[in-house]
């Protein structure tokens, strides 16, 4: 288990306490409105979409998916609504040809656990700016809620890994009685026209909202991190197929439904932290790291509403990775919604530094150098803000 009551009580003042970094200062952001009126933002992704070598932003907004063509932003549309609300992407070229494949999760319908859910697969046919054709991989996955590729049998091809939020025939109001059901889709040779075999991964959890490939230096195949009122559970697939489940932390102590961890994100670099929104949907940023043979709770954060997004980077080149994370309702503290960094000072230190106060409901944010100056920028959707931005990572400015 987490020791996590000490450590909770102990982390909100590490916020405010600040440790000398050399000449490593925190850089300032500069954003760019890529897409004002996107809708509903529900997720958004990065790509290069035309070959050019340069990364695109992919919006899925509720009733369309685009993609915004780098440095201009011009909009590209290349599906409608597919079959109700458009919900995840997972883009990754797939069969190797060197083109970009997108699966979007559609038919989001998030209180109907009997039925709905559906991935669609789209690959353009030569022109990415025209539409894409649209091809059903799966229907009747209900709530269908996050996708994400990784290669977990270790064969150097990636696999799908979807998770529902919620289980099947699971009933309100907490839909804490039947667990979701974590898979595994495995791509076949013609991507459009053979089944896609099928793997189990688990159904032991439940109201999972989210998950994450990760993988140690040492480690020859990806393992998948899974938010949900469990806390955080890691499942790793041996060479055998079975897969091992490892229960790692607690998440938040209240009893369902503010039960356990609704987003998570572990850094690329190691020693390795993880970082969640706790409960889900709600206020806490929290930090992880492993020390003592346990994983470590530290809340940063619990001025949040709607707390919806994280994500790690390095953003001033000092070697260790900083902290995004976003929220889509009003704070009750700030009265508006928000993104955030949180820069990694050391020694538990950590600083806070708004990002865009007010006018990023965020959805859905993801880290990338999208300009190719080798710092890390920003993109993020927002829900009631309906708009998709880019923040360029400026350096530092003084």
């Amino acid at each position: 288990m987490i020791k996590g009551h000490v450590a909770r009580l102990c982390s909100v003042a590490a916020v405010l306490v600040l440790s000398s970094r050399g000449s490593f200062a925190f850089p300032s952001f500069d954003d760019h409105v890529v897409n004002p009126e996107a809708e509903v933002v529900y997720a958004v992704d990065v790509a290069d979409i035309n070959g050019d070598k340069k990364l695109d932003i992919i919006g899925v907004s509720a009733t369309y998916v685009a993609w915004y063509e780098n440095p201009t932003w011009t909009p590209h549309r290349i599906s409608s609504q597919l079959r109700n609300d458009n919900v995840c992407i997972a883009s990754h070229d797939i069969d190797g040809d060197g083109v970009v494949e997108i699966v979007i999760g559609a038919d989001w319908q998030p209180n109907n656990t009997k039925g709905g859910g559906a991935l669609y697969l789209l690959k353009h046919s030569g022109d990415p700016a025209k539409e894409w054709p649209a091809t059903m991989l799966r229907e009747s996955i209900p709530t269908l809620h996050r996708m994400r590729w990784a290669d977990v049998d270790g064969d150097f091809n990636e696999e799908l890994i979807v998770s529902p939020l919620k289980g099947i025939d699971s009933h309100p109001p907490n839909f804490a009685d039947k667990p979701a059901r974590l898979i595994a889709l495995y791509p076949p040779a013609d991507i459009q026209k053979e089944p896609w075999r099928e793997e189990v991964i688990d159904e032991s959890l439940h109201v999972c909202h989210n998950i994450w490939p990760t993988r140690k230096a040492n480690e020859t195949r990806d393992s998948i991190l899974a938010a949900s009122f469990e806390g955080i559970t890691l499942f790793t697939r041996g060479s055998s197929g079975g897969w091992t489940k490892n229960s790692l932390a607690q998440g938040n102590y209240e009893p369902i439904p503010r039960a356990g961890a609704g987003e998570i994100k572990v850094t690329a670099s190691e020693p390795q932290l993880m970082a969640t929104i706790e409960p889900w949907h709600a206020n806490q940023v929290v930090v992880y790291s492993f020390a003592k043979g346990e994983w470590q709770r530290n809340v940063l954060d619990e001025s949040f509403a709607g707390g919806h997004a994280v994500y790690w980077g390095d953003f001033d080149g000092d070697g260790d990775e900083d902290l995004i994370a976003g929220h889509r309702e009003k704070s009750p503290r700030s009265g508006t919604v928000g993104l955030y960094t949180y820069e990694n000072a050391g020694e538990g230190a950590w600083e806070k530094r708004a990002i865009d106060e007010g006018g990023m409901a965020t959805e859905d944010a993801i880290v990338a150098d999208i300009n190719g100056d080798g710092k890390l920028d920003i993109v993020a959707g927002g829900r009631v803000t309906h708009n998709i931005k880019y923040y360029e990572n400026l350096g530092d400015t003084k």
